[in-house]
């Protein structure tokens, strides 16, 4: 049964701790009686708790527009005279403060940290059957909390750090954290102490086994893994954590393979993982979602353009957001007979070289659908229909991957470069793939240019994407390019010039997105915006 069942029937612990729209960080409501009196036995607490969870239904949607719509796995072009945040997103326009997708992914992102402070403000205060429960759901809270300020940090750079629940007088008198800041003081012990509470098993209230989704311990090593190597990268620069980001990733390799988890075998069984019958199989953590209003998948409708019922009964958003040509291109190459040689081609995007049930060519741009459960799709795969249970945009059920062993793996390898562990992991993703492995011998600059062509391969559509090339510090430069290219023949003539000339809008300053101007307007001076977007 997937986490969110329980949410639908809960609300009472959802409602707790809504902040207003003045006052992102305020979680105690006018009346204070109504958290004194609900936070006080275990169940009301893992009611809480699943309320922290539910705050990650719409961050799918935030990892898709502002991670790999900004990225070059993705392209967008100026072919619309409407006004949409993928646009401005996607072409660099440094005149987005006011858009709605970044005060909405800086208020949903808070309110999961407002829930999370209300959450641990009060554990001390109920007496639980077993202290491993209640070190658990501290895990859990923590876990998410740094999740949080994880993306916080990464959009948006300089950020108020809150720790417990404040009053709106309060909040309007903490300022902005450095990022290395955010990272030592929240994110950092946050996970830290995860990992000493978090178990792999996960228990309710009672002592059972816990509803899938819930935070593990191997979940939060394969964040904290993350957030070191984050650290060690741009704009941080601590090489320090790379060593601390080795040994966690390689603790979570050594459990999945000794317990058999988390990686499909086959190409054949890797292309399921995208159907929502699979879910909770083979991700390490992932948001969960149902087909029931308000409870699907919402990255799911935004990334697909206008497509024919053949495909599904609703109407979809018909956002222009295609792979980018060069990536497609890597994906389409074929054998001799015609069959991608890429077997993760097919569940990754979707391209004029398939056809309707009618027989009709797809004409668009490839388009991302690996989240997309569409009627053919299924139906390829041999799963039922359930285009009658998607009743509109909110209720596509598949859940989303936040950290999956194969990120894990090839984050591993980018570390230690070409030893024999490190290639024999990468080659075990290609294999699968049926792409060629790592040669014999090997470069550690090729090695390196392998394992970034096998994160964009593998991870496509994820939200890994700009992540990896801030971090790297060569989004600038990659980013650049993709816009001259894209804006020239195969001549390297200028053939769009309004096409190339957006290269010059990636600046040094690109790494993170403004403050959104909703949040600069709460009280003048208590923030400072972003360079580069005055």
């Amino acid at each position: 049964m997937k986490l969110y069942k329980y949410i639908i029937c809960g609300g009472l612990a959802l409602t707790l701790t809504l902040s207003s729209c003045e006052s992102w960080l305020e979680v105690e409501p006018n009346d204070t009686r109504t958290t004194d009196y609900f936070y006080t036995t275990p169940n009301e607490m893992e009611q809480a708790l699943i309320g922290i969870y539910n705050g990650l239904l719409p961050i799918a949607n935030y990892s898709w527009m502002l991670s790999e719509v900004r990225s070059d796995n993705a392209w967008v072009d100026k072919t619309t005279d409407k006004q949409r945040d993928y646009i401005d997103i996607g072409t660099f326009n440094p005149n987005i403060s006011t858009i709605s997708t970044l005060s909405s992914a800086w208020n949903d992102l808070y309110e999961i940290v407002a829930r999370a402070n209300m959450f641990l403000s009060k554990t001390d205060g109920v007496t639980f059957s077993d202290e491993k429960i209640k070190n658990q759901f501290i895990g859990e809270a923590k876990f998410l909390r740094a999740l949080a300020y994880f993306d916080l940090v990464r959009y948006f750079g300089h950020i108020p750090i809150v720790l417990e629940p404040v009053s709106v007088n309060e909040a309007m008198t903490i300022k902005q954290s450095k990022q290395v800041d955010v990272y030592e003081t929240a994110i950092v012990p946050d996970l830290e102490d995860a990992v000493r509470k978090l178990v792999d098993t996960p228990l309710n209230y009672q002592g059972n086994n816990a509803s899938a989704g819930r935070a593990t311990l191997v979940a939060a090593k394969s964040l904290l893994g993350r957030v070191y190597l984050t650290m060690a990268g741009y704009p941080v620069q601590d090489e320090s954590k790379k060593a601390l980001a080795e040994q966690l990733f390689s603790e979570v390799i050594d459990y999945a393979r000794a317990n058999n988890k988390y990686w499909a075998q086959t190409g054949d069984e890797w292309q399921k993982v995208w159907i929502s019958d699979n879910d909770n199989k083979y991700h390490i953590f992932e948001i969960q979602y149902i087909a029931s209003k308000n409870y699907g998948n919402p990255m799911v409708f935004n990334s697909v353009p206008q497509v024919n019922d053949s495909y599904t009964k609703l109407e979809m958003s018909g956002n222009r957001i295609w792979c980018e040509a060069r990536l497609a291109g890597r994906f389409k190459l074929m054998d001799t007979e015609g069959v991608s040689l890429d077997i993760r081609c097919p569940s990754t995007i979707y391209t004029d070289d398939f056809v309707d049930d009618d027989g009709v060519p797809y004409t668009g741009g490839p388009f991302f659908q690996k989240f997309f459960e569409h009627k053919m799709k299924r139906k390829m795969l041999g799963y039922e229909d359930i285009d009658a249970q998607i009743a509109d945009r909110t209720y596509f059920p598949i859940n989303y991957p936040i950290i999956r062993l194969e990120d894990v793996m090839l984050m591993y390898a980018e570390i230690v470069g070409p030893t024999d562990k490190a290639k024999s992991l990468v080659n075990d993703i290609c294999e699968r793939a049926g792409v060629p492995t790592v040669p014999d011998h090997v470069t550690p600059e090729r090695f390196a240019e392998i394992v970034d062509w096998q994160r964009r391969l593998e991870l496509a559509s994820e939200g890994i994407r700009w992540h990896d090339l801030v971090r790297q510090n060569r989004y600038v430069e990659v980013l650049q390019e993709m816009f001259k290219f894209n804006g020239s023949d195969e001549n390297g003539v200028i053939s769009k010039p309004e096409t190339y000339e957006l290269y010059k809008l990636v600046t040094k300053d690109s790494y993170i997105y403004p403050i959104p101007d909703s949040q600069m307007k709460v009280k003048e001076g208590l923030y400072e915006q972003n360079k580069g977007y005055n």
